[in-house]
């Protein structure tokens, strides 16, 4: 039987979660409008990119995914974007004395983006990711494991390089949009 107290108990937990959900909702409308703006202010800038074309299945991806997430190019390219990529691979202990199944896999991609009319370096840098995977015994499975983490690695340098290059062009046009009011 339901006594006042179990009634006021259970008002109190959904007046909770109804609040809970209220704010949740308020800031990922605020995120997600934020967001969106940086895209728009930044997309100019990106579609100008032009893109030294891949050399292996890892560059590829690469590639593949900064033009994904730019979208479309402009017939205009004012940039030049320029990567190299180095992936390595180590087998971890888990155990000492004992070999372990794990491995290390890192990838780095340096990137350097100029401006084409000038040659001017206008950023660059590098981007590191690392993942760690299980191993097979067979010696096909280590490889195509270490294919496949490569591949997903490569995917996330290009998420990340993506970010680096978004926070460079919007950083440009704060400062420029300051130095703009203060003249």
């Amino acid at each position: 039987m339901w006594s006042v107290n179990n009634f006021t108990i259970l008002a109190r937990r959904l007046l909770a979660i109804a609040v809970l959900s209220a704010c949740t909702s308020i800031f990922s409308g605020c995120t997600s409008a934020s967001l969106s703006s940086l895209y728009e202010k930044t997309e100019p800038a990106f579609s100008q990119i032009d893109i030294r074309s891949p050399k292996g299945r890892t560059e590829q991806l690469l590639v593949n995914t900064l033009e994904h997430q730019i979208g479309f190019f402009s017939e205009d390219r004012r940039y030049s974007l320029d990567y190299t990529l180095t992936s390595a691979s180590r087998s971890t202990l888990s155990v000492a004395g004992s070999s372990s199944t794990l491995v290390d896999n890192n990838m780095t991609s340096s990137y350097e983006l100029t401006e084409l009319e000038t040659g001017e370096l206008l950023t660059s840098g590098k981007v590191v990711v690392s993942a760690t995977s299980g191993t097979i015994t067979s010696f096909y499975g280590r490889d195509v494991s270490s294919q496949f983490a490569n591949e997903r690695l490569a995917i996330l340098v290009a998420e990340r390089l993506y970010q680096k290059l978004q926070l460079y062009f919007f950083t440009e046009m704060a400062e420029s949009s300051t130095s703009a009011k203060l003249k």
